[in-house]
């Protein structure tokens, strides 16, 4: 027998793999029939039945989506109730979470009403159940998903646990669990969503991004600079920035805040603002409201009902043209002025003629003889006396360049005289030497100018001629070596102080300085020079943005100092050689002059940046934000767009959303229910309220409210002269005479302002020949009979003292000093002393005039203008009478604003401030999309939001519930407006009396008495 092992026996062997294969197989036929026993397979009828009423569901969840979506934009929730239905709402999306439960009940409404039969099998649908607990007001909440879809023309919607159940003789033969999502063609969500974006636009911080707060920035920065600029320029504009520009702008803006959120604007609105503009324009012009009130505030909130027709605006973007604003132009007149002072009151030449003399000595040999000694043998020496005697002998003078080169033998003689004893006996004897040192001395001289004037070299020197043709320090090097040497006693005692050592050679005085003989007309000439300087100097200007003046950022000394600095060079103008040492002197004279100029302007950059600290820090008390980049927003540079812009895409199926809003144009006056019929009947409403508060409208009248005490320092006791000069031009242009010849009591303000404003004005007369008699030869009655003549250079009082304030009247001044037959170089020095003491009387308030008068007396004009106003629109008094217009040009000519840097600073611009709220409430805001009408065909659906209770019936109990509310399109916005115009009377601010002018209804805009002032801005 033959063994085989098991391994290489293969005989009638099955592979492992096939058997593996048997038993999965066998296994999967097992476990099917298991399962088959445990779940019988669903009968036909009730399959059929379950596929049936399912294809039905469709549809309906369809029908129920749109007319929930429907409700849903007809009356939106915002703000979410304070009950059961309503708290299920989340307060960050409570339109989004009232759709879905909207969603929820209709398709719950919808699916229970379907069924089908088959074979006795009955399919029905179903939803969870919703009793209006928590519980299942969450569940059926949860159970809805919506996202928009197609651009927001559609809505995505997915409706889950829908449960297909079919039964036969009333029990539950089979049931499926199933999840429908659809696409229902409406722009609910995206209408939705634009409105929020429409009203964060007009919520927005002017900083945060674009929207109504910057618009406002931008178009009243442009209202506030063309109206301060003409104003400025002499136009009857009493009320530079009023609450009527901000209506207009403010609904110019909304328009653009339309656009912006939805692709186009409300046309009925546009078209108001293009009444309103030209209504705003006439009554800017004439100074008065003309027309009926009623019709024209209807014509603004319904321009339709006006002529019946619609038409688009030709108003184009509503922003008003900003006028060109040049920057202000800054000269260092001041410093220039009273840097000449200093350089012709000094001596600015001596330093140009100074020689300087050195003295070297040096021993060049010393011989001596040997000292004899004694030769007495047995002797006693009792006294030994030695005398000393010196000579000084010239042996050769050099041939060097020096002065002074000598050579001079030092012989000292020595004498000893001894005296000798021996035994009683006394005896004498003497004996002489020498000791000789050979001295070198030299004195050297060279021209050594102590000024401001550049290193160059001087031709000729130390002779005459050069400019002036003077000595040209001539001589000068002999007398500064004799200086040297008459300081040390001579020649001789240098030569022998040095060869001895007697006398201290140590303290020799090795160097000495004098000034040479200046011309005699040197002075004159330089001086002359220095004034063609200063004016050079003077016409230097720098540039400085308005919008820097206005937040405090420039500092227009330290920008003049540093434009002075690089064209230093030029201006010194220094020859490549000078023309001896006058000409030096010529140009060290200007050095020193242009290094005083710069010291002053360093000096006065030092104490406007502290101004500037102090002035900041006070707008930005009263700014809405930071005042600089409010500044920057006026000027229209920022250009970002933020992420809820509408952008179109351009095809054909982009979703067209129209605003409708009522009121279309939000005016600042009420309305009832005929002008606008969104207002309820038998109440009015305010749809926008405003307040326009004007930091400085008169700045003697406000310097104890802080901003003008903080910025021009001291108090409020008296005013400036060119503030008082102002404001009784102003009286003059107001004030008439009494028909019957009484005095009015403006006239008696104005004659009492008169009397003050003469008084100061004869300070500064006898100030001005103080100062115009100061070391300039003017005799007084040449002066006083100028100061008398000068009178004549101005119309009026007023104008006199103006001139005087702003510094015109040194110049006049001049001018009538050489008619006297002061020649020229001494008027222009003597008009140069009278600008310098007028800027210092008025840093001094030495010319002030009381603060009560002066606001007495502008009050009065006020009150004058504000009577003209309203006898013309009463109609009582022609527009055109001489007698209106001046009252209501003098009243515009009252000065006010804030004067950046007022004397003795230069007073370069000036500058004022608006602070403006607006808040409003459109009654009804509705946008209009293209979507699916009731009866499914293609039709318009309007997203509505006039503040209406939601309800809906959540349970189905026939009773609804709130869910909320859907609050009005409501706003509110605040921003900064500053406008700069150039210095010099009568600044920039409103002098119509009305420094806070609120509209009315403020500040609670809406349905009067029906609002808590809380603007509605939601959520979501």
């Amino acid at each position: 027998m033959v063994a085989v092992s098991l391994a290489s026996d293969d005989r009638a062997r099955v592979p492992f793999a096939l058997v593996g294969v048997l038993l999965l197989l066998g296994a999967s036929v097992y476990a099917t029939g298991i399962a088959d026993r445990a779940q019988p397979s669903i009968e036909r009828p009730a399959a059929a039945a379950m596929d049936s009423v399912s294809r039905d569901t469709r549809p309906a969840l369809w029908d129920a989506v749109r007319d929930a979506a429907r409700e849903s934009i007809r009356t939106p929730v915002t703000t979410p109730a304070n009950t059961t239905a309503g708290r299920e709402l989340n307060d960050s999306r409570p339109f989004v979470d009232a759709l879905r439960l909207r969603i929820a009940v209709a398709a719950r409404e919808s699916v229970s009403e379907l069924s089908r039969e088959r074979g006795g099998v009955r399919a029905t649908v179903g939803l969870p159940a919703v009793d209006g607990s928590t519980a299942s007001l969450r569940e059926a909440k949860s159970g809805v998903e919506v996202t928009p879809v197609d651009g927001g023309a559609a809505m995505r919607v997915t409706v889950r646990n829908l449960t297909v159940s079919a039964r036969e003789d009333g029990r539950t033969v089979a049931q499926r669990q199933r999840n429908v999502s659809l696409t229902v063609e409406t722009p609910a969500l995206a209408l939705h969503q634009r409105a929020r974006a429409y009203e964060r636009r007009l919520n927005r911080g002017a900083l945060e991004g674009p929207g109504l707060a910057r618009g406002l920035t931008t178009r009243l920065t442009a209202v506030a600079m063309a109206r301060g600029y003409g104003r400025y320029a002499g136009a009857p504009i009493r009320n530079v920035l009023g609450n009527r520009h901000v209506e207009l702008s403010a609904n110019a803006v909304l328009l653009a805040q339309q656009r912006a959120a939805f692709g186009r604007h409300d046309i009925a609105g546009a078209r108001a603002v293009d009444i309103a503009t030209l209504k705003v324009g006439v009554l800017d012009v004439l100074g008065g409201r003309h027309g009926d009130a009623a019709t024209a505030t209807k014509a603004l909130v319904n321009p339709n009902a006006v002529d019946g027709a619609t038409r688009e605006s030709t108003s184009g973007e509503f922003a008003p043209k900003r006028p060109d604003a040049p920057p202000v132009n800054v000269s260092p007149d001041a410093a220039a002025d009273r840097a000449y002072l200093g350089s012709v009151e000094g001596t600015p030449t001596a330093g140009s003629y100074r020689v300087r003399s050195d003295l070297r000595v040096s021993v060049l040999s010393r011989t001596s003889e040997s000292k004899p000694k004694p030769r007495l043998q047995n002797w006693t020496l009792v006294e030994a006396r030695t005398t000393e005697r010196t000579s000084v002998e010239d042996v050769s003078t050099g041939s060097s360049e020096a002065v002074v080169d000598t050579v001079l033998d030092v012989t000292v003689h020595y004498a000893v005289e001894r005296h000798w004893t021996r035994n009683g006996t006394s005896r004498t004897t003497t004996a002489e030497w020498t000791e000789t040192a050979r001295v070198a001395v030299e004195v050297t001289t060279e021209y050594a100018p102590t000024d401001a004037a550049p290193e160059r070299s001087t031709e000729p020197l130390f002779e005459p001629g050069g400019a002036l043709d003077g000595p040209n320090l001539d001589g000068a090097r002999e007398r500064a070596a004799d200086a040297l040497l008459d300081a040390n006693g001579g020649i001789d005692s240098v030569a022998e102080r040095v060869a001895t050592g007697n006398g201290g050679a140590d303290a020799l005085v090795r160097q000495r300085t004098i000034t040479a003989t200046r011309p005699a007309d040197l002075d004159a000439w330089v001086a002359a020079d220095l004034r063609e300087l200063r004016r050079e100097v003077a016409n230097v200007s720098v540039s400085i943005p308005r919008a820097a003046v206005a937040s405090g950022d420039a500092n227009a000394p330290a920008r003049l100092a540093a434009e002075l600095r690089e064209r230093r060079s030029a201006l010194l103008d220094a020859p490549a050689t000078y023309d001896g040492a006058a000409d030096r002197a010529r140009v060290a004279a200007r050095a020193a002059y242009l290094d005083r100029v710069l010291a002053e302007l360093d000096a006065r950059a030092s104490k406007a940046s502290d101004r500037n600290v102090d002035y900041r820090d006070e707008l930005g008390d009263r700014a809405t934000a930071r005042i600089s980049q409010l500044i920057e927003l006026g000027r229209g540079e920022a250009s970002e767009q933020p992420a809820d812009a509408y952008v179109a895409s351009g095809g054909p199926d982009d979703l067209v959303i129209t605003p409708d809003a009522s009121p279309a144009y939000l005016t600042l006056q009420s309305i009832d229910h005929e002008q606008a019929p969104s207002v309820p009947a038998g109440e009015s409403a305010h749809p926008l309220t405003a307040r326009t508060t004007n930091w400085v409208a008169l700045p003697y009248g406000d310097a104890a409210s802080g901003i003008v005490d903080t910025i021009l320092g001291g108090g409020s006791r008296q005013v400036r002269l060119g503030t008082a000069a102002g404001t009784l031009i102003a009286a003059n242009r107001t004030a008439a005479p009494d028909p019957e010849g009484k005095s009015t009591a403006l006239t008696a303000n104005r004659d009492e302002l008169a009397a003050a404003v003469r008084s100061s004005v004869g300070e500064v007369e006898r100030a001005v020949c103080d100062a115009a008699t100061n070391g300039t030869g003017v005799g007084r009655p040449t002066c006083r009979a100028a100061v008398v003549d000068a009178r004549d250079q101005w119309p009026t009082l007023g104008h006199r003292a103006q001139a005087m304030a702003n510094g015109s009247y040194g110049s006049a001044f001049g001018a009538v000093l050489r008619a006297h037959g002061v020649d020229t170089a001494t008027a222009d020095e003597a008009s140069v002393r009278v600008r310098v003491r007028l800027r210092e009387l008025s840093a001094e308030r030495e010319t002030g005039v009381p603060a009560a008068t002066t606001n007495r007396t502008a009050s009065m004009v006020q009150q004058a203008a504000r009577e003209t106003v309203r006898k013309q629109v009463s109609g009582s008094l022609e527009n055109a009478s001489a007698r209106a217009t001046r009252k209501l040009t003098g009243a515009s000519r009252l000065p006010a604003g804030i004067p950046v840097a007022p004397p003795p600073y230069t007073w370069i611009a000036t500058a004022n401030a608006w602070s403006v709220t607006v808040r409003g409430e459109y009654q009804r805001f509705a946008l209009r999309a293209r979507g699916v009408a009731p009866d499914g065909s293609g039709g318009t659906v309007r997203y509505v939001r006039d503040g209406s209770t939601v309800r809906l019936d959540v349970d189905g109990d026939g009773d609804r519930e709130r869910l909320g509310r859907g609050d009005r399109v409501g706003f509110g916005a605040s921003t900064t407006v500053v406008a700069v115009v150039p210095p010099g009377m009568p600044g920039v601010g409103d002098v119509d009396g009305a420094r806070d002018e609120q509209s009315p209804g403020w500040p609670c805009p809406g349905v009067d008495g029906g609002s808590d002032c809380e603007t509605a801005t939601g959520t979501e």
